[in-house]
Formats: structure tokens, sequence, C-alpha cells
């Protein structure tokens, strides 16, 4: 057997009830794992796999989502719905042991002539097998068969470099107690607190924007003004553009957020989050929450034991995907209701410090 071993990305078989590419094959809405055995990682949000899948499952946090959809591990709340007759191909060193490079390739054509709906290409640098390396490169290469493939796949990677960027739509990760999907957005800028930090860089025209999409969202509202008012911390998200704009360096606003944290009410309030129009659905409002869930994870509960937000009535929806719950018994139905209050109980991975320590300080 020669290293041109070949390998043919077969048409995955139907399955039943399955007509649109689209249709979720295994997903797990909103969930809990046990974090003394999941490496802290305690709620798990939006993974979601579909034939149309690209999917890059980043470090120990992307192996655990992994192992969801195998199913070598369990949820401990929360539901993980997969197809019944859904075949999963996981392709690594393990199917060919102390092989040479054209032994994993040969393996790797033989789990996928059985037609799976999902292929998981597992890069598996911790297996320190040479061979199977330079078999997962070949396989790499590949680009054209791997994007003409008719099922999902998703690629177990240590960390993100262009070629898998280039394969990939979406990623599994987590951080801060947080496992998650999200699509792989480039070039994404975070400025936390430009209210005080405007000398940093030139704000003008940035503010002018947040401006104008809080009044087109929050019924004429200036959110800027509003947040020095009342003290708000106002984060900006921004991406790089190819377009140079006077003012913001290259930078477009995608979306802002404003929020204070309370440590008296030992709470996280999120008071304004809004995306700018011709950017929404592309995944920005959720990086920005997630952003915020994170930074409200790093806090001890004694400083903040609950996140809280006023949602318009039509995003409801988006923060219920998060775990916010609805906290009033009114009526959203109502032509005049427009806000509903939600809240979320934050998990916090900071432990919390000792009366000695605090006596220290």
């Amino acid at each position: 057997m020669t290293c041109d071993t070949e390998v043919s990305w077969q048409t995955p078989r139907e399955l039943e009830g399955v007509k649109s590419r689209k249709k979720a094959l295994f997903e797990i809405s909103l969930g809990h794992l046990d974090g003394n055995s999941s490496k802290n990682l305690h709620r798990v949000k939006g993974l979601k796999v579909t034939l149309e899948s690209r999917i890059c499952a980043v470090g120990q946090a992307g192996r655990i989502a992994l192992e969801l959809l195998l199913g070598s591990r369990e949820l401990s709340s929360g539901k993980a719905t997969r197809h019944e007759c859904l075949q999963v191909a996981h392709i690594g060193p393990h199917l060919a042991e102390h092989a040479s490079t054209e032994e994993h390739l040969a393996a790797a054509a033989a789990a996928l002539r059985a037609r799976p709906q999902i292929v998981i290409l597992d890069e598996a640098p911790q297996s320190g097998d040479d061979a199977w390396a330079a078999a997962f490169q070949k396989l790499l290469e590949g680009h054209d068969d791997l994007r003409r493939f008719r099922g999902a796949l998703l690629l177990a990677v240590e960390e993100q470099r262009p070629a898998i960027v280039q394969l990939c739509r979406e990623r599994w990760q987590g951080a801060a107690g947080w496992l998650w999907q999200e699509p792989m957005l480039e070039g994404l800028e975070l400025l936390e607190d430009v209210l005080n930090e405007e000398s940093a860089f030139d704000s003008a025209q940035l503010l002018q924007e947040v401006r104008e999409l809080s009044q087109q969202v929050f019924f004429g509202e200036d959110s800027v003004q509003k947040a020095r008012d009342r003290g708000w911390t106002l984060a900006l998200l921004l991406q790089d553009t190819e377009d140079r704009v006077p003012g913001n360096a290259g930078r477009q606003l995608c979306g802002f957020m404003c929020y204070q944290i309370s440590p008296k009410s030992a709470e996280f309030h999120i008071a304004r989050l809004a995306v700018v129009a011709k950017s929404r659905g592309c995944g920005y409002g959720h990086h920005l929450m997630q952003w915020a869930l994170q930074k409200a994870a790093m806090l001890p509960r004694s400083q903040c034991a609950w996140i809280s937000l006023s949602a318009l009535d039509e995003a409801v929806p988006f923060y219920e995907r998060f775990g916010f719950t609805d906290m009033t018994c009114d009526d959203i139905d109502d032509d005049e209701h427009i806000q509903t209050w939600m809240e979320l109980k934050n998990i916090s991975v900071v432990p919390e410090e000792s009366e000695d320590e605090v006596e220290d300080q």
C-alpha cells in the first residue's frame, strides 16, 4: 500500500424524517454538566449538528462536546436529542494503533465506507502518533473532498489554525464555566469601557453610531448619555474592515452592551444590548452575551449571585436560550406590554475569599 491510499467521502445514508440538511441530527439547547468531572464546565448552550455543519471542536471543551455527541458523557440536567439511527464515524489514531500513515488512511477509508452522517476527524495530538499526524494532515489537504462531503464534519483540534478556519463555519469551545457553539467570527475586538477610555482611541464616530443604533432599537433613547447619567459601563463590539472609515481606523461597529455590576446586591445587570441591523443573525449578539456571562462567572458569588436584564418582548426567546427565566407574571401577548424582567443564576468559577484573606487585605 502506498501513501496514495484513496479516502472516499461518500454520500451519507439517508435518515428517516430528515428531509432538510438544516434539520438537527444532534442538539443540546441548554444543559448542565457535573463540574467535578468536566474541567469546571457547568453549562452547555446551543450545540447543534446538521448535515450542513462544519464545526471546529477546540481544546478540552470541544472534546467534552464531542463526548456528549458520542454518548460517552451525559448531562447532569437538560436534554441531548439525537436521531435514533444516527451514525457517527470517529476517525483518529485509535482506529489503527501502532500503524503506518498508509494504514491510518486505510482505516479512515474503511470508516467512511459505512456512509456515516457525521464524521469526527480527530487531530489527537496527545497520542504522540507521528504516523497519524501525517495522515491527519493529508486528510486536511484534501479540502475539496471535505467541502463536497454531504454530511456533517467536525474537526477536533487543540487550537485553530488557518487550514482549520478555511474548512469550518462554527466552533465548539468553552471558558469560565460555559461550553457553547458559535460562528467563526474573525477580526472581532471588544472595547470594554469606552466612556472611561475615550482618550485611548478616536471614539467620536463610534459613539455617534451607538447613539443612532440605540435610537432605532430603544425608542429614541440616547444610550451613551444614559450610560453616563446612570454610571453604566459601555462596551463596544467592533470588527476589522478593509474599508477605512475616518475616525475608527478600519473598525466597524457590530453592536454594544451597557451593564452595571453591583457588589452590594451581588448582581450583574445587563441594561442594554443591541446589534447593528445589517449584522443581525450573524452571531454578534451571542458573542456579546457570552462575553458578559464569562465576565460574571469570573466574579465570586458574593459579588455576583445573579445576572439580570429587562428584555424587549421580541428578544425574550434569545435570552431564554442562555437560561434566563421570566421573573414576572405578565402577559407578554398584551399589545401594550414591552419589556420582561429576566434573571439567571450565576455559577461562579472563582472561589470565595476566606475571612483570613479578607482581613489581610
